[in-house]
């Protein structure tokens, strides 16, 4: 039997037919198409390459591939798997969901990532993954509302055309527990703000009770500023300096 030649290194030797194994594989990879290589599999996102399912909503179609989603929700799992009119069927009408906002839900099942346009539309993803049983993605959605609303400016909060006690309420019948809690703490923490706005009145006995009682500024701190200023006007004193 004939003996290998050696490469000899600093490190462990590297037989010189392994080198040219290695050769013949970047030789062979190289005639591979360029999907191949794209490990995303945002790629195959609205794709029809290799898709066996068709979401059709609003009068359009979304082809996807079911192995992703049986694998990221488990609402579809049980769908795919189960004695369902999906299991068996390739075309699947969505309802109750706009395409885009479907299309962000699948983006998320098949990147792991969303970035919503912005509040609407971050609810109206939220709502999706309720639907659909996506506890981590409705938790982003709230984040990202959160983050959004508390980031704003007192000026453009009395300005924007968004309804608080809506996307409270919405909150809380999609079953987002921390924003709807939170979403009340902000009503009551910028009072001045909503409660000048018509959907103010829109708020249930029991939020109106809890805003009222952790309201800021509250009726003792406002009390005790105007006891403050009309103490100041009414003293007529002279700058000490002067």
């Amino acid at each position: 039997m004939p003996k290998r030649a050696v490469l000899f290194t600093d490190r462990q030797p590297i037989p010189f037919l392994k080198i040219n194994c290695l050769r013949n594989c970047k030789t062979y990879q190289a005639r591979k198409p360029l999907w191949f290589y794209n490990t995303s599999l945002k790629f195959f996102l609205n794709k029809p390459m290799l898709a066996d399912v068709v979401f059709e909503i609003q009068g359009t179609t979304v082809p996807a591939h079911r192995a992703i989603l049986v694998a990221r929700c488990e609402v579809m799992a049980a769908m795919f798997n189960g004695n369902y009119m999906e299991a068996k069927s390739v075309l699947i009408p969505v309802y109750g969901v706009s395409k885009e906002t479907f299309l962000s839900f699948l983006e998320y099942l098949y990147t792991d990532s969303c970035c919503p346009a912005g509040i609407f539309q971050a609810m109206c993803l939220l709502i999706c993954a309720e639907m659909y049983q996506v506890s981590r993605l409705q938790h982003i959605c709230e984040l990202f509302i959160i983050t959004q609303l508390q980031s704003m400016p007192s000026r453009e909060l009395a300005s924007m055309n968004l309804d608080i006690v809506d996307l409270l309420k919405k909150a809380k019948f999609h079953h987002s527990d921390c924003l709807s809690t939170w979403l009340l703490h902000f009503i009551a923490t910028n009072y001045l703000i909503f409660s000048q706005k018509p959907e103010f009145q829109d708020l249930s006995v029991e939020e109106r009770s809890f805003v009222e009682k952790h309201r800021w500024p509250s009726n003792m701190y406002l009390k005790q500023l105007a006891e403050y200023r009309k103490y100041i006007h009414s003293r007529k004193c002279r700058c000490l300096v002067m």
